[in-house]
């Protein structure tokens, strides 16, 4: 006799609009390896209005928290606090066993299991620092989750639905809105040399003791980073070890004085300046600036720019920065991007400091040219040693896979470039034997920074190499730095070269 206003109210009772979760974007590497996926996977929800009236299910309570490893009287009170509430997660991300014996339970009145996806680091702690994670809603946190999160994230759908009095979905009734997956985002990482650079990187840290480190390897020709690692690492598949001591990208935010890797950029701006040539000879005896001694023992009389290198001259570095206009000198090295953002978007890249040049001292100018009194992050070194490898052309610094060719702008020279490449191939063959790579010829310059405090009175040091391979035909920079090494050694031709050596080796 009430055939329509009982339907209606069924419907009313049984008629929900279901969200239709969309899937997060994935991303891979170079080659399409997978780096983040999202999978289904189902969470525990419960009603606990229906759940507490339904007078069989306290029963099962001590069966549901065995099954979810939980406390039986912790979930009760839960779900009690919420008596009054329609919608409560129990727990989120199960396991897929967990799933199966949950349904082997059978129907239980307010409790459901409800899909949703989770985030997977297939990589694992090899690519936490790039990859950085997402939080339980899949909402990206760090690294390129953070950086991409609106290109990965999905828009989700909804569509009517029929529950039966347990809310368990019987029937579909109509779509209301289609649910749009993320896009994928191919990365310009070689998952293969990532791995390669990981693995030295823990390596030579363990065995010498140091605090922390970083690697990067670049392609020069694209400006493609094939590889970015950090130590210590963390496998972001595990949200315990998600602290920002374990999973910060070093290599990008970090800013430290490179020492005397810095020197082959003051041998570029005085060759680029047009008043030296390799073969012009500084004085690189020790000499007082002020009340400041510059330059050691290891170096006395005059050495032509490449024996400087080779020598690693704090001395001859000095007076020729001295020699130079210092806006020649600030202009070649922010051509070369010392100071600059990398514009690779990588979520927290500082600037560094490289200062006024109308307000350098002469202090300052001399201390500059050996790589002390300005701050860079490895990827800005990364990008300037791409520039003399590449002819001269600085391009930008590209996380993502570049399907054409970029255009770079031209800060140094062929023929300054072509002179820098000879004398860091030497610096390698007369002073770094173990930077070489067997089978190939390349090039590099080492450093070994102490780090200030108190004036530089500790004995703290950060300890580089910074490599070009192969000399012959240049395909990558690879750079590494080792931060407080404490065992016996600590130079960077002691610490970081053989780094070095192994990630190129293998890539």
């Amino acid at each position: 006799f009430e055939r329509d206003f009982l339907n209606q109210q069924g419907d009313a009772r049984h008629i929900r609009s279901e969200t239709m979760v969309s899937n997060r974007g994935s991303i891979f590497d170079r080659r399409g390896t997978p780096l983040a996926v999202s999978i289904p996977i189902d969470s525990v929800v419960i009603n606990p209005k229906q759940f507490l009236s339904s007078t069989g299910n306290k029963g099962k309570i001590f069966l549901i928290a065995n099954i979810l490893e939980l406390e039986s009287k912790e979930i009760l009170k839960r779900i009690e606090a919420r008596s009054s509430k329609s919608f409560m997660y129990l727990k989120r991300h199960i396991s897929p066993n967990q799933s199966i014996k949950i349904k082997q339970l059978g129907r239980i009145t307010g409790l459901w299991l409800e899909k949703e996806y989770k985030r997977f680091y297939p990589a694992g702690e090899v690519t936490g620092h790039l990859v950085g994670f997402t939080d339980i809603d899949d909402k990206g946190q760090e690294g390129l989750e953070y950086m991409l999160e609106e290109f990965l994230l999905g828009e989700d759908g909804s569509k009517l639905v029929l529950r039966d009095a347990d809310n368990n979905i019987f029937s579909d009734i109509r779509l209301l809105k289609t649910a749009v997956d993320g896009e994928d985002y191919y990365s310009s990482i070689d998952l293969r040399i990532q791995y390669l650079a990981h693995r030295a990187l823990k390596a030579g840290l363990r065995e010498f003791k140091a605090k922390a480190g970083s690697s990067i390897v670049l392609d020069i020709s694209t400006g493609e980073v094939l590889a970015m690692v950090n130590q210590p690492s963390a496998d972001p598949n595990n949200r315990s070890l998600r602290k920002a001591e374990l999973l910060k990208n070093r290599a990008v935010t970090d800013v430290f004085e490179p020492g005397s890797t810095f020197k082959p950029l003051t041998v570029a701006a005085a060759l680029e300046s047009g008043d030296f040539k390799p073969e012009s000879k500084m004085n690189t005896s020790p000499f007082y600036l002020g009340a400041k001694l510059i330059g050691d023992d290891r170096c006395e009389g005059e050495l032509d720019l490449e024996m400087i290198l080779v020598k690693s001259c704090n001395a001859g570095a000095a007076h020729l920065s001295l020699a130079m206009e210092p806006q020649v000198f600030f202009d070649t090295l922010t051509n070369l991007g010392i100071s600059q953002i990398t514009a690779s978007g990588f979520p927290g890249e500082q600037r560094g400091s490289l200062g006024d040049y109308h307000n350098w001292r002469p202090i300052k100018q001399a201390t500059l040219s050996y790589g002390y009194g300005v701050s860079v992050t490895p990827l800005q070194l990364a990008k300037a040693y791409a520039a003399i490898a590449n002819k001269g052309i600085v391009n930008p610094i590209s996380i993502e896979k570049i399907q054409e060719n970029p255009n770079g702008e031209r800060a140094l020279s062929k023929e300054t470039t072509a002179n820098l490449l000879s004398m860091l191939e030497v610096v390698v063959e007369q002073s770094v034997s173990r930077a070489k790579v067997r089978g190939y010829r390349v090039g590099g310059k080492t450093g070994t920074a102490q780090i200030f405090s108190d004036d530089y009175s500790g004995n703290a040091y950060n300890a580089f190499f910074i490599g070009i391979a192969p000399i012959s035909d240049p395909r990558i920079v690879t750079v590494v730095v080792v931060n407080e090494p404490r065992g016996k050694s600590y130079y960077g031709g002691q610490v970081a070269a053989p780094i070095f050596s192994l990630i190129v080796s293998g890539a």
